[in-house]
Order: structure tokens, then sequence, then C-alpha cells
């Protein structure tokens, strides 16, 4: 939760859509194991309790990635057993991008890439995320407004040297 002169601006976490090859070949391979469940073996049944269990796991995956961009800083959680929480200061942000791959943009979806002066994190993409240039807008902003306030300009030679 953002501190109280913090605004939350965005929470929000990918789309299943990251998954969908996963989803994709459980299914085949459950198809398959049925068939064969008929002509050859029940064993192959068998399969069928796996593949749900990997389709879960990928779904707790990204269930459980959560970004949160507030006015001062921008925080990534993620894990589903043991959860790791990032967080990166917005003035620290250099550039930030929107990508759009066709099938996403056919989706209404997008990424948003943001290159940052951080060393552990330079640069951070929250894929697959509905209304993404809003977002992006959203994030450009909360930077320029962030560098006002604690009075931070990054000169064009320190984002040269991120290169």
């Amino acid at each position: 939760m953002p501190t109280p002169e913090e605004k939350l601006l965005f929470r929000g976490s990918p789309s299943q859509i990251l998954n969908a090859d996963v989803f994709a070949i459980c299914a085949l391979i459950a198809i398959a194991a049925s068939v064969g469940a008929i002509f050859l073996s029940r064993w192959s049944l068998l399969l069928l309790p796996v593949l749900l269990a990997i389709a879960i796991w990928k779904w707790l995956q990204i269930r459980c990635r959560v970004y949160e961009l507030t006015s001062e800083r921008l925080k990534m959680t993620q894990g589903v057993i043991t959860r790791r929480t990032d967080d990166l200061e917005l003035y620290r942000v250099v550039d930030v991008s929107l990508v759009e791959p066709f099938f996403f943009r056919w989706l209404g979806l997008g990424n948003v890439v943001i290159t940052t002066n951080d060393r552990s994190t330079p640069v951070i993409t929250i894929p697959a995320v509905r209304s993404v240039n809003e977002l992006r807008e959203e994030i450009r902003n909360s930077v320029e407004a962030c560098r006002d306030r604690k009075r931070v300009r990054l000169t064009e030679l320190e984002s040269d040297n991120q290169s």
C-alpha cells in the first residue's frame, strides 16, 4: 500500500494471454492422452493431473505478478510461494516505450517498456496490460511530476552512459 503522501495511479496484472501457448500445449496433450486411453492404455490418463497442475501453476505465476504505480514509485510484486517486491523510484526513469505486438493489439493489450538508470533493474517490462496507452502517459506524467517535486533532472550525459 502506498504511503499517505503517495497516490495510487495504477494497479494491475498481466493478461493470462501470456500463457496461451502453455494452455494450448496442455490441452493438446490432454486430448492425445484421452484418445490414447481409449485406444491404447488407461495409463495415459495419469498425464491429466500433471497437465492440470502445470496449467494451474502457470496461471498462478501470472496472477501473482502485480504492478502498482504511485505518484512516487513503481512497485513490482511477484511470486507464488516466495514473494519478491521491487521498487523503482520514478525519478530514475529514463524512457517509457509502448510495444503493441499485432496479436496483443487485436486483443486491446500492449507492453510498457521502461528504461531506467537503476543498476539492479535497467529495463522493466509491464507485459500484456489493458489501456496501455493511458498507462504509458500516466507513467510519463508521474515521472516528470516526481522529478519536479524532488528537483531532480536527468542529464543527457547520464542517459547516454546507460546505453
